[in-house]
């Protein structure tokens, strides 16, 4: 049985809308910086982080360890890391 692979593109808009979700931001997609650093700029703590990560696990299907929520601090970091842990799932099938 083969099983599809997340997309890029739905990799991106997912997580944003999880961020968006998960720290109350009053914004849509477009508006989130990419870049900008989601505990200085948005506001992020360390248990929004983690629920962040948590919904992004469910959603996508993705594990991504806790302890490496330190270090995906922005949309892009985050987003490049779920691809990452996709792109070695699927090689191990």
């Amino acid at each position: 049985m083969t099983v599809a692979v997340i997309s890029d593109d739905v990799i991106r808009s997912t997580t944003l809308d999880i961020i968006i979700d998960e720290l109350e931001l009053d914004a849509e997609p477009a508006e989130v910086d990419p870049d900008a650093d989601l505990i200085d700029v948005y506001g992020a703590d360390s248990l929004g982080l983690i629920q962040v990560l948590a919904r992004v696990n469910k959603e996508l299907s993705i594990r991504v360890p806790r302890e490496l929520a330190v270090d995906l601090r922005t949309v892009d970091l985050l987003v490049q890391q779920i691809i990452r842990i996709r792109d070695a799932k699927d090689g191990d099938q």
